[in-house]
């Protein structure tokens, strides 16, 4: 029996993939993939970068042709259907997603109620009630009159929510929602998505997910995925192993089954040989993507580097794994402890130099910028270009304050286009005079 075909008695399936092969620029993307998605369930797709997640949901969508087998959405091939069928079945939440004007947060939610519209788009009673639900239901009825784009990152994440909540679709599809987000906010974010089922009976979730531990915490079944082909499917206690995740990552790892819960844990790093060239002393503080490009970089030049605090399985602490740098981990999903801050304060202080990456600023995290304060009368601290703060804070504010306090101590804001190396001496092995190497704030 294939994975399209439910036994007698069991309500059908939202989403069903039946040996189903996707190529793109003729090279196979997904081969031979069967799954059934239940009612009510989340599913999440796991694996490494290529391995056909975001493939798999957007021909899911009939958003890209398929090569051999069926995909049924809701009973009917998804590709056969009109954009407005399709929206009616599935709200869909890509990557990336960046409005194009500047809509109210209430005009950008009431889009979700596009596929219900009549024929001339007009708003009825019924549109207005579920957007008004839907603001409710993610916190955003105060923010309604303001505009999109000046919304923090993590209100604007909350209004995408609203959005597809106001869209009534009995399927949520999301790709990578976590990705560059604070733990804290990721944590808050998939329990939203998670609550999405119970709002409606039969409502599920399909969601690619880069991190294990989220996907075991959250999800009702986790698919694995690896070169375009489903390596298993099942529950996290079934399928999250040691050897399933060798297999599919190539990453040796311990899992821990605690009860229910279910950790992915990596292997320590260990401490990194001295720099042949000395090298200066930097910590890096950092978080979700943000400083692994800053550390390559400082390897790379020859400096000695550690970095925190991080979560475990973060993506930059993967990267510090990977590379044996020294760094402050906490374990996931938790706010950082006091003995994991007294660590990155030692490393902190240590340093010659430390840096401060342009890290998406959340509750779990907004301590790694309240520890540095009264550092910058003591130590360079440099803030990396980015973002703008407001666009990374998710503490109301509390972020940006954060910031403001150690600029006001001495920390110094690099401008747009200046990079790290190119205000620390490479060469020389000894303390810098507070910012003397600096341009001027901007």
């Amino acid at each position: 029996m294939s994975a399209a075909t439910n036994p007698a008695g069991l309500p059908p399936s939202p989403l069903a993939l039946d040996e189903v092969g996707i190529s793109l620029g003729g090279a196979a993307v997904l081969r031979s993939v069967s799954l059934d998605l239940r009612p009510g369930e989340l599913l999440a797709l796991v694996g490494p970068n290529g391995s056909g997640k975001t493939t798999l949901l957007r021909s899911a969508l009939g958003l890209l042709p398929v090569a051999s087998g069926r995909i049924r959405l809701l009973g009917d091939d998804p590709a056969q259907l009109s954009p407005r069928e399709r929206s009616r079945r599935a709200a869909w939440l890509p990557q990336e997603e960046r409005p194009s004007e500047d809509f109210s947060v209430g005009h950008f939610v009431a889009m979700g109620r596009y596929p219900h519209l009549g024929s001339y788009g007009q708003e009825g009673e019924a549109d207005r009630r579920s957007v008004d639900r839907a603001l409710e239901e993610a916190g955003l009825t105060a923010l309604r009159d303001r505009g999109v784009l000046t919304l923090s990152g993590g209100e604007r994440q909350r209004a995408r929510y609203a959005r597809a909540l106001a869209q009534q679709a009995p399927l949520l599809f999301l790709d990578e929602p976590t990705t560059h987000l604070d733990i804290g906010f990721q944590i808050e974010l998939m329990r939203q998505h998670s609550a999405f089922r119970s709002a409606a009976p039969g409502r599920a979730v399909v969601a690619a997910l880069h991190d294990l531990n989220l996907a075991c915490r959250f999800a009702d079944r986790i698919a694995w995925l690896s070169h375009g082909r489903l390596v298993a499917i099942g529950s996290p206690g079934d399928t999250a192993t040691a050897e399933r995740v060798f297999q599919v990552f190539g990453v040796e790892a311990t899992v821990d089954h605690r009860g229910k819960e279910v950790f992915v844990l990596p292997p320590k790093a260990r401490a990194p040989p001295p720099s042949p060239g000395g090298g200066r002393r930097v910590h890096v503080v950092c978080g979700g993507g943000s400083g692994r490009t800053i550390l390559a970089q400082l390897l790379e030049a020859g400096h000695r580097v550690s970095a925190g605090a991080l979560n475990l399985l973060d993506s930059d602490q993967e990267f510090c794994q990977e590379a044996n740098i020294p760094a402050a981990v906490g374990a996931p999903f938790s706010e950082l402890t006091e003995q994991v801050r007294a660590e990155n304060r030692r490393l902190s202080e240590e340093a010659e130099i430390v840096v401060v990456a342009p890290f998406a600023i959340g509750p779990g995290n907004l301590t790694n910028l309240e520890d540095l304060f009264g550092l910058p009368t003591k130590r360079d601290v440099l803030l990396v270009g980015g973002p703008p703060a407001p666009a990374r804070d998710f503490c109301a504010g509390r972020g940006q304050s954060a910031y403001d306090r150690l600029k006001g101590e001495g920390a110094r804001e690099l401008p747009a286009g200046v990079g790290v190396l190119s205000v620390i001496d490479r060469r020389s092995g000894t303390p810098a005079s507070p910012s003397a190497d600096l341009p001027a704030a901007q």
